[in-house]
């Protein structure tokens, strides 16, 4: 039992090393990825999820085209199709920032430009990436999950946008 609390202690040690060598770019990265991967779970393989994100992001596009169409600010419902338009585009506008910062920090070249432009956000970004890390290894509610990601989207967005 004592091997493997020092051997638990060694690799729990060695992972915290690998998350504080990370530079920002990676661990945007890291978020931008996860982040994505969640968005789109119907992806098969890592080299369709930009595929099946840019379906998802087409669905979103011609659900608020529906919702469009039968706002009525003189009906209940119409004003549903409202506030349901409001939420689909907002959806669609954060996927396509993702997809993008997804496609942008694949590309090894931009490492040191995006390093570079985020060097006034790293504390939010290494904060994000912090909590991201504690979030995977805790139990949180069902209920609470999706309320959670849109939380943490809504303080991704800003850094996001910083790459375009």
């Amino acid at each position: 039992m004592g091997r493997f609390a020092m051997f638990f202690q060694s690799f729990t040690k060695r992972q915290m090393e690998t998350v504080i060598k990370k530079d920002l770019y990676d661990q945007l990265q890291h978020i931008v990825v996860t982040i994505l991967s969640g968005e789109v779970t119907n992806h098969f393989q890592a080299n369709h999820i930009l595929y099946s994100a840019n379906i998802q992001l087409a669905e979103l596009k011609e659900i608020a085209s529906y919702h469009r169409k039968n706002i009525n600010m003189h009906s209940e419902v119409g004003q549903f199709h409202k506030d349901a338009y409001d939420m689909t585009i907002k959806k669609a506008n954060q996927l396509q920032l993702i997809i993008d910062s997804y496609v942008t920090l694949h590309i090894d070249l931009e490492r040191e430009r995006i390093n570079h432009r985020l060097r006034f956000l790293d504390d939010k970004v290494v904060s994000l990436y912090n909590e991201l890390i504690e979030f995977k290894n805790q139990t949180i509610l069902p209920q609470l999950e999706e309320s959670y990601w849109g939380a943490y989207k809504t303080d991704l967005m800003p850094i996001l946008a910083e790459l375009r």
